[in-house]
Formats: C-alpha cells, structure tokens, sequence
C-alpha cells in the first residue's frame, strides 16, 4: 500500500508540474497577444439628480470616458432630483455609495461634515496635468472647506429676473432694467396682476416664492440677512428691525386683497411658477437659468434683467452651482479623482452649456458664452453681485435655513406675525449650535 501510496503522490506532482508549466507558457501568451484586455477592469459608479433623458451630456461623457480609460468601466446611474439626497445619504450611511456623487453647492458643508468627501489635494498636487486655475475662483473656492479642497466645479446658474414679455406689453409697460428697485417691481406687479369677473386673480405679478435662495437676495439687497458674517449667531440678524421690515414687505405681496403674488398653495395647484410663467399668468420670477429649456421649447417671449436693488442701491445675487465629489469609502479612489476631472474638465463644461441651460464653470470657456449672449447677459452680470448663503459659511447653516423655513410656513399659513416667528426661529437656531 506505501509503495502504491508513494507511487500515486509521485505521478500527481509530476501532472501537476507539467500541467503549471503549460499553463504558464499559455497564459504568458495570451498576456503578449491581448495586452490589458484580460485585465479585471475597475469598476466605478458615479451618480446626478435628474433622469437619463436631462442629464443627456453626462451619458455621453460616460461613453467617452469608458473609450479612453480601458481599464476602467463607469457606470451611470441618475436618481430623480426629488430622491436625490434621501438616497445618496441613506446609500452611504450603509456602505453602498457611489464612486463619485454629484453635491449642490447648499450641501457642500453637510456632507464634508459627515466625513463622506474625500480630500482632493493629494490627487491634485501629484497630478501636474490638471490645472486647477482653469475654474473660475469663486465656483473653486466653494468647495474649499476647512483648509482643503472637497470638490470640482460642475456648473453653475446665478439667480436673476426672468419676465414674460408679452404680458409687459399687453400692460403698455416697459420692460424691467438694470437700475429698477426692488419698489420699481412691486409698482409694476400691481398693474400686472389682473382679476377676472369674480373678483378671483388670473394673471399675478410676481411671485414672492418661499424659497430660501431668491429671498436671500432680497435681505441682502435690503441690508440685512439672517446670520453674522460666519454663521455662527441668528439672534439680532435673522430677528433684526431691518429683517422683519424687509419680510412684512416680501409677505405682503402674497398676502391681502393686494397681493400680487400666489401663494405658495397658488402655486402649487396652478403647476409651479414656471407652467404659470408659461401661461401667461406670472410676469416675473426670480429663479435660475435651468428654467431656460422648458421656456425656450414652449416659445414663450421672454427677457430677463438683474435682481432689483434695494432702497439703498445695494444688490444682492446668489450663485446655485453644484461639485463632483468622491466618496471618502470609495475602493477605487485613484480611478474616482480620473473620472472627477474627466466630468469637470473643459470638454465636458463645452459640452454642458452648448444648449445654454447652464454656464461653463471654467475662465475660458465662459468668456466665449459671453461673446455670443445676448437674450441672457444679464444672468452672467448677476455675477459679480454673487454672495454666499449660510450654508455655504458654516457648519451650521442647515439649521439656519431649517428654521427660517419653519418661520416662513408659520407666516404664510397666518399661524403667527413675522416677528413673532423670526424671534422664535432666531432663538432655536442659536440654541441649537451652541449645544
């Protein structure tokens, strides 16, 4: 039996040799002749709000990325703009996240302080083929928190003025300009706003909406906003005399036998102020250039003008842009800052903006937007009145934004006066960020 055993043990170790021999002559073979092509690829998930169908220009960069970096395969996958946060943060809370995600500029905070965005320096100062001063500063210094650099530039909208010029005209009145105040566009609202036979209006204004952004610009070109400089105190700002002035005057428009706008249930029921637009009952709305494409495809005659200064000649602009950021948990984080530059670079900023629904967040490439615009040039010098929300200064600004939201809905369902609200949302923020 040993000797059959030792037999048996020899003969197999001799198969195995021959067999490992000819295996590795085979596969050195197939190595030489395919090169990388039976090389496991890596595999990246990157991710937008949007449907597949709006976000057109990030399905072709995914086909041209995949051309050019044979060892890796992306996949794209858009995620309804309404569902968009609850399922990023729901996806990373459990481990299951996204190679790269898509943040707007208002979560850049949030998500840095979740520990979920990794750094990009490293990437950065070991990459001397990416030339960062390529992207305009302001939209660059966004994503610097805390001493480093969390995310790219996508693109970027700034707020204006958007007017339907038809009912401008079937009014008899001029359209909005560069040195209106915000006065000058209540004034024109009230003869704007039209009531049929019942007394019940059809065609309003303006629209006062309850967004936090277009009424950050109204305090800020009335003096005033809703924290100090770095975020970090709402009592004697988001309560101040020269707040609650400045909100009874933005409440009133939608409010009263006055009113000039809907409210935001008018809105709502009527389909959103940009169906209304459309429709030829809204006159003006503050809101940002991604209104472009449903507006252009349903032909209606528009213009738009700067954000209305305010009784001082202060102006304030707000910047919506949104970054591509890389998943802190990431397997592939190397792979993840290649697909970060191929989704920031300037083929892919050229590519986004050649409809004009949003601006190229790169020097150059906005500079040649800017020599063929003319219907929107207004929005690009809305610009250079940018200034930055809450949330875009600290750490704190959701709570900021949570309340005074909460105070908002308060007023407008008639549940408590403006100052009244603003003092208690002033009082709960404060004691929420000093806990």
């Amino acid at each position: 039996m040993k000797k059959w055993a030792i037999l048996l043990v020899v003969t197999m170790m001799a198969t195995l040799v021959l067999s490992a021999c000819s295996g590795s002559s085979s596969e050195t073979k197939n190595e030489s002749q395919s090169g990388t092509a039976d090389q496991e690829k890596v595999q990246l998930k990157f991710t937008v709000w949007g449907d597949v169908a709006s976000a057109g220009p990030e399905v072709k960069l995914t086909e041209e990325f995949n051309k050019s970096h044979p060892n890796i395969e992306v996949k794209f996958e858009p995620v309804p703009g309404d569902g968009y946060g609850t399922k990023l943060t729901t996806s990373l809370a459990a481990g299951q996240a996204p190679d790269v995600f898509l943040i707007g500029e208002g979560d850049y905070y949030k998500y840095v302080d979740k520990g979920v965005v990794e750094p990009l320096d490293s990437y950065l100062e070991a990459d001397k083929s990416f030339d960062t001063s390529m992207f305009q500063k302001d939209l660059l210094d966004m994503g610097h928190i805390n001493g480093k650099t969390y995310y790219l530039p996508k693109d970027f909208n700034p707020l204006s003025l958007w007017y339907n010029k038809k009912l401008f005209d079937a009014a008899g009145m001029e359209y909005p300009n560069e040195n209106w105040t915000w006065n000058d566009l209540n004034e024109a609202a009230k003869k704007l706003t039209l009531k049929d036979d019942k007394g019940k209006i059809k065609q309003f204004g303006f629209n006062a909406t309850k967004w936090e952004y277009p009424i950050f610009t109204y305090l800020w070109s009335n003096g005033t906003s809703i924290s100090n400089e770095d975020g970090t105190k709402a009592e004697g700002f988001m309560n101040s005399d020269k707040t609650i002035a400045a909100m009874e005057k933005y409440v009133a428009m939608s409010k009263g036998a006055d009113k000039v706008s809907p409210t935001p249930q008018d809105a709502e029921t009527l389909g959103g102020d940009g169906s209304m637009f459309m429709t030829d009952k809204l006159a003006m709305m503050v809101t940002g250039r991604w209104v472009k494409y449903d507006l252009d495809r349903s032909k209606v005659d528009y213009g738009t003008s700067m954000i209305p200064k305010g009784e001082n000649g202060d102006r304030g602009g707000i910047i919506a842009a949104a970054g591509w950021a890389i998943n802190a948990n990431s397997k592939h984080k190397q792979e993840a800052y290649e697909l970060v530059k191929w989704l920031s670079g300037k083929d892919a900023q050229v590519l986004r903006s050649e409809k004009g629904l949003v601006l190229p967040a790169t020097v150059n490439e906005l500079e040649e937007v800017k020599k063929t615009e003319v219907k929107d040039k207004p929005i690009i010098e809305m610009m250079a009145f940018a200034k930055k929300p809450v949330t875009m200064i600290s750490s704190n600004g959701s709570t900021f934004v949570e309340e005074f939201n909460k105070a908002m809905e308060k007023i407008l369902l008639d549940q408590s006066s403006v100052k009244d609200a603003l003092n208690e949302a002033a009082k709960n923020v404060d004691s929420k960020i000093t806990k």
